[in-house]
């Protein structure tokens, strides 16, 4: 099989992972994806301008519209950076390039892992086949499949034998209520009690998108806050950290929308919690399921208190529960695109 793949992200070994500012939260799966598909004996083409320093090894890189199976979009919206007048990425115009040839000939997914596409998207393209990854998948103008983020289960690295942090690498996107109740709002009983609340993304950044970062530390004097990581480093200071709580936007936790960072929370060897308005909230466990600012600050507690091993066990379990979901394997995203060609 032949796979067209459009993403405008990056595709490196876990260690060459340099660039640090740009949103790209698929990086974990994206050369997991590659890799397993060289290992079935299928062929991919990144069909999108190269943003890796280094080809990887298992992906041809074409900016024509080479003869594929089937198309598998990583969906991108207008942003500032990709329409008007001054944009200067081109990776929506691409995106639309390729829709537009290979549509109606082969195989067409849309992977909405943002909740950007809209009904206008999916009507001009009336046979793409339209995924998300969450439990009860988005429906707009036609029913969805279901595709999850995935994970071949290595492990990145060891628990971390003690720490001090509690916190969140992510970037500051739609999500400040659910900032305020697990982060900013126990920050300061947490200090108390000889743990900082540290975060890591781009909230420090100035941006169109979103509040001045001086307001931010104005109303969270008791967080500390961190610039951009590249990848690698970003997935260090995670395993650093005693645990984290996965916030994510208001729909995203009607639906069970499972980001990327509860994979990698399991690979970098880190407990992590789930916010109690979450669908599938028992996901790592019914003991691991957070519902206010005094209740993180509990779980925090406990969790900075177990041994070493304990803390070890912890990470397995919550590994287990998700493998049990038979859902976040890199497989079953192969099995899914050869059951269309």
């Amino acid at each position: 099989m032949r796979i067209g793949i459009s993403y405008w992200g990056f595709c490196e070994p876990l260690g060459t992972l340099g660039e640090a500012k740009t949103p790209d939260g698929h990086r974990y799966g994206r050369p997991v994806f590659m890799d397993a598909a060289h290992t079935a004996g299928h062929r991919v083409y990144s069909l999108q301008s190269r943003r890796e320093a280094v080809p990887y090894n298992n992906v041809e890189y074409d900016e024509g519209f080479p003869d594929i199976d089937v198309l598998f979009v990583e969906w991108r919206w207008p942003t500032y950076k990709n329409s008007g007048d001054k944009k200067v990425e081109p990776d929506l115009d691409r995106q639309n390039a390729l829709l537009n040839h290979y549509h109606g000939k082969i195989p067409v997914v849309i992977w909405d892992c943002d909740y950007k596409v809209t009904p206008e998207d999916e009507e001009k393209w009336p046979l793409a086949i339209i995924a998300d990854p969450a439990f009860d998948p988005r429906n707009l103008t036609r029913k969805r499949e279901r595709l999850m983020f995935w994970s071949d289960w290595k492990s990145i690295f060891n628990p971390a034998e003690t720490s001090f942090e509690y916190g969140y690498v992510g970037n500051n996107y739609e999500r400040p209520e659910a900032f305020k109740r697990f982060y900013s709002s126990p920050a300061s009983e947490l200090r108390n009690i000889g743990i900082q609340t540290s975060i890591y993304g781009n909230w420090l950044e100035k941006s169109p998108e979103r509040e001045s970062p001086s307001i931010l530390i104005a109303t969270c004097p008791n967080v500390a806050f961190g610039t951009r990581l590249n990848f690698f480093e970003s997935m260090k200071r995670l395993n650093s950290f005693i645990c984290t709580t996965h916030i994510t936007k208001p729909e995203y936790a009607r639906r069970g929308f499972v980001s990327p960072r509860y994979l990698e929370n399991v690979a970098v060897g880190t407990p992590s919690l789930v916010p109690s308005e979450f669908l599938m909230s028992n996901l790592l466990g019914q003991d691991w399921i957070v519902t206010t600012s005094k209740h993180v600050v509990e779980l925090v507690s406990h969790i900075s208190n177990l041994s070493y091993q304990d803390r070890v066990s912890l990470v397995e379990e919550q590994r287990k529960n998700l493998q049990n979901k038979n859902v976040f394997s890199v497989n079953n995203v192969i099995s899914f695109l050869e059951s269309l060609v």
